[in-house]
């Protein structure tokens, strides 16, 4: 039976080195273990990838990882968010005949918890729950400010930038949609990314490795995504559907369990999208402070508040949506500041010191009293010029043949950011063609242990590579098309048994598009948008 060793590390020092004191885990490593990454749904236009997810139960007879044994080594150390490192080479858990992969991470995640669990007989465990990078960004709250003409991948950096992940983890395509107008207010920044995502009708998702991967829409139009990189046929005779079939006739990589999905659902046979342009105003006072006269903010000397001045504001005009730009303010124009409360006494406005930091829709403004009084704010406004929603224009797209057989089955998205109505039919048309009929949508299981070309099957194919997958004959699913895959899920079992199920969605759709110099427009291929 051929197998592979894993290495499980966690930071507990926080210092991304995994070289300290108990950071190497291997040796307490029990099976079962498990790891998973990609869509929620194996759909290209409803489907999105989810933070992954490593469970491992590990031997905790020493009480290392229980969180309360101030004995512990660990004592102080087990907190969320430290990360977490499975490689694929040198080792021994849980074999001892390792395929060489020259420890090469397939799941870099963060610390959720610990579970430790005593029992009367046997050994104490305790689970570690670890989550991937969608997840660790599901934590950061972001504000970005307002931004012309701002192409989606450049958009991904600046949600990243902002939650502070660094730039040497993460893959970001340049994208092929650029915004008129962008900003995210008061946002996770994995939900501002995700409407980053579907704006450029691109994919973002996790890589082995830890890092964030924005992938564009051509990005499966392009090598080597257009070339099927390993064929599986789970089905000729000997085959199906035992846990480890013999050698296919000829030879062959095998598959188990194959399961197709209902395709109804995944049926749309029309495509509205409303396109929404914007306008910028002149500089006007946006907001305006509403506490005056003997309700009037003080400081005390040397003392700092910050308020935050928002747009827009109810009374707003019921189009207006943001900031373009903010204008810093300036003394005695924006605000005053007195050492009475009603606006008499001394004007002791020179004494302010101001700081601001500006988002679409907020302008922090914090405010220092550098004098030697009392100071009384009287006055406290922001200026700016505001950006305005247009009517919006709908385009549609649908298949009257397709609305007879199935009626009609309308997928309506909710973007703001798509710039204009010629990409907005584009998207529309490109969907259309790939879903007014049904698709398939299936998943299979690998057996890593059969042999050498099954372990490097599941251990080096990724999220988006392609495969072609036969099930014509005992399988009885009618398919032999080129699929791609969409998300894993791995286990290895107590009884040594390393699995991978794949969730995969039809590659057909996504090839028959017109590319440069290399395909007929409309006689063997559709434009693509």
């Amino acid at each position: 039976m051929v197998a592979a060793a894993y290495t499980l590390l966690v930071d507990w020092d926080d210092d991304d080195v995994f070289t300290g004191t108990g950071e190497d885990i291997t040796a307490r490593l029990m099976a079962p273990l498990g790891w998973s990454r990609g869509r929620d749904y194996s759909s290209q236009l409803t489907g999105r990838s989810i933070a992954g997810k490593l469970t491992a139960v590990l031997d905790n007879t020493s009480g290392d990882y229980s969180s309360f044994n101030t004995d512990s080594p660990l004592s102080g150390k087990m907190l969320p968010g430290r990360k977490v490192r499975l490689n694929i080479g040198s080792g021994s858990f849980p074999y001892t005949f390792p395929i060489l992969f020259n420890e090469t991470p397939r799941f870099v995640g963060f610390l959720d918890s610990i579970e430790p669990v005593s029992v009367a007989q046997g050994k104490n465990t305790a689970t570690l729950v670890a989550h991937g990078a969608l997840g660790h960004l599901n934590e950061e709250d972001i504000e970005l400010a307002m931004a012309a003409s701002k192409g989606t991948g450049a958009a991904v950096d600046d949600v990243l930038d902002d939650a502070g992940w660094p730039a040497g983890d993460r893959d970001v395509d340049a994208g092929q949609t650029t915004m008129t107008r962008f900003w995210l207010d008061q946002q996770k920044a994995l939900a501002g990314l995700r409407v980053i995502e579907r704006t450029e009708g691109g994919f973002l998702r996790e890589k082995p490795n830890g890092d964030i991967r924005f992938e564009d829409r051509h990005t499966r139009l392009k090598s080597p995504h257009t070339v099927s990189q390993a064929t599986f046929r789970g089905d000729t005779p000997g085959g199906f559907p035992y846990i480890f079939p013999v050698l296919f006739e000829g030879g062959g990589l095998g598959y188990s369990d194959p399961q197709q999905l209902d395709p109804l659902p995944n049926i749309f046979n029309r495509f509205p999208i409303d396109i929404v342009t914007y306008a910028v105003g002149a500089l006007a006072t946006l907001w305006t402070h509403s506490e005056t006269g003997a309700s009037s903010p003080l400081l005390a000397p040397g003392e700092s508040r910050s308020f935050s001045a928002r747009y827009p504001t109810p009374s707003a005009a019921t189009d207006a949506v943001a900031v373009d730009a903010w204008t810093t303010p300036v003394a005695s124009t924006d605000y005053t500041a007195n050492t009475a409360s009603g606006g008499s006494g001394t004007d002791v406005t020179s004494d302010i010191a101001v700081a601001v930091t500006k988002s679409a829709q907020t302008m922090a403004i914090t405010l220092t009293n550098n004098g030697s009084t009392v100071a009384y704010i009287t006055l406290l406004q922001a200026r700016g010029t505001p950006v305005t929603a247009n009517d919006p224009v709908r385009v549609v797209a649908e298949d009257t043949s397709s609305q007879s057989t199935y009626g009609q089955r309308s997928f309506r998205p909710r973007e703001q950011f798509v710039p204009d109505t010629q990409e907005g039919q584009g998207w529309a048309d490109f969907n259309l063609s790939i879903y007014k009929d049904p698709i398939p949508i299936v998943q299979i299981t690998v057996h890593a242990n059969r042999d050498h070309a099954h372990m490097e099957q599941v251990l080096t194919r990724d999220i988006s590579d392609r495969i072609t997958l036969i099930a014509t004959g005992r399988a009885g699913l009618g398919i032999n098309q080129d699929f791609f895959i969409e998300s894993e899920l791995h286990e290895v079992s107590e009884a040594r048994v390393h699995r991978v199920t794949w969730r995969l969605s039809p590659a057909s759709g996504y090839s028959n598009f017109w590319i440069l110099g290399t395909s007929k427009l409309d006689t063997e291929t559709v434009l693509a948008y």
